[in-house]
């Protein structure tokens, strides 16, 4: 054998040993089992087959293997509640009976709307044709979770179209009190607000729509509107971080930036605040949050114990994403994501948090069983 024989055997075997340790994970996935837990998923606002208000969360139950009863896969154009863009029959209603399943997540209630007649300002009525939390939806919860089956509610079930009425009991379902305010991040001003809101702005305020960089808007049910721009913000302004009951609950711990829309609720007597939203602002940010009555931080995740059960409020949208994060048959490919993405990235917050989250409350469910 000549002296140079060996290297393309040696070339050959790093060949196979990076094939193993590539294709390896998804081996363990194959070979792992699945894991029944039943679920009502429920997603009233899908105007398309993007399904994204509910698709974060069916990939992490793929990705955990996990089935419902009859051993079925949950799809992300089959399995939940709510609005049927493609259906002959666009309304998929919760069925009468709920009792026995495990989890009941609202992942979505905002609704579905059609254009109407052009307003004098140039903007188009919104009508809404189906969406909000209804009477009926709430007792048919109620009545499940009297025997332990697990809620999830999400943003924006507990705001518009969702009646007062039905907001109140979601409230004591859940454990939290929504203040009326909402709001998002923005990384640019100037380009990424809707034009509806600028005009809602200049509107209340008389004032031209002139932000622009980074910055976080908030809004309220009666219409005022507050921006905080880059002369109010810190570094890293705004994020997720777990409080102390948060890291002895799930072992989690950091601060992850936050890019969706958020809601600010109070936590009840009793509720457990897992999470919290925080801010790092200036003199002037801290001032105006201030005088509009805002607090510089609160809830993103409780949890209340209801004897019976655990209700869980998420105060944002976590399982929308707009892109299914591939690849499902992986195992162990959300820690490498947890690896990979830095802490301020905008995908942060889907595998640092929202991820280990549903893990725990899924490992949870099972235990109680």
């Amino acid at each position: 054998m000549g002296s140079g024989d060996w290297i393309p055997k040696a070339i050959l075997a790093v060949l196979v040993f990076l094939l193993i340790l590539v294709t390896f994970p998804w081996i363990q996935w194959r070979a792992g089992p699945s894991r029944t837990i039943d679920i009502a998923i429920i997603d009233k606002t899908v105007p398309d087959t993007t399904y994204r208000g509910h698709k974060g969360l069916s990939w992490i139950l793929n990705h955990q293997k996990i089935v419902d009863r009859d051993g079925y896969n949950y799809v992300n154009d089959e399995s939940y509640f709510g609005f049927n863009p493609n259906g002959i029959n666009h309304i998929n209603s919760l069925p009468s009976m709920l009792r026995g399943k495990d989890l009941i997540y609202a992942a979505d209630t905002y609704g579905v709307y059609e254009q109407g007649q052009k307003q004098e300002d140039g903007s188009y009525e919104q009508r809404l044709v189906y969406g909000g939390m209804k009477l009926a939806d709430v007792q048919k919860i109620q009545y499940a979770t009297a025997t332990g089956t697990t809620f999830i509610g999400e943003y924006n079930i507990l705001g518009e179209p969702t009646s007062e009425g039905v907001k109140e009991q979601l409230h004591s379902m859940l454990g939290v009190n929504w203040t009326g305010w909402k709001g998002k991040l923005y990384t640019e001003l100037a380009t990424e607000v809707p034009v509806s809101i600028m005009q809602d702005y200049s509107l209340s305020s008389g004032k031209d729509w002139t932000y622009s960089g980074e910055g976080i808007l908030f809004a309220n049910e009666k219409g005022d509107i507050v921006v905080l721009d880059k002369e109010d913000l810190g570094p890293y302004s705004f994020g997720v971080e777990f409080t102390e009951k948060g890291i002895e609950w799930g072992q989690m711990k950091g601060r992850t930036a936050y890019y969706e829309w958020f809601d600010i609720v109070e936590p009840r007597q009793r509720a457990e605040v897992l999470a919290e939203y925080t801010m790092k602002l200036t003199d002037s940010g801290e001032d105006k949050l201030k005088a509009a009555g805002i607090p510089v931080h609160f809830p993103a995740i409780t949890r209340f114990n209801h004897t019976t059960h655990y209700s869980y409020y998420f105060a944002g949208d976590y399982a929308d994403r707009g892109v299914t994060p591939y690849p499902v048959q992986y195992k162990g490919w959300d820690r490498i994501k947890r690896i990979m993405v830095p802490s301020t990235h905008k995908d942060a917050f889907y595998w640092d948090v929202y991820i280990p989250v549903m893990e725990r409350i899924l490992w949870e469910i099972e235990q109680n069983s």
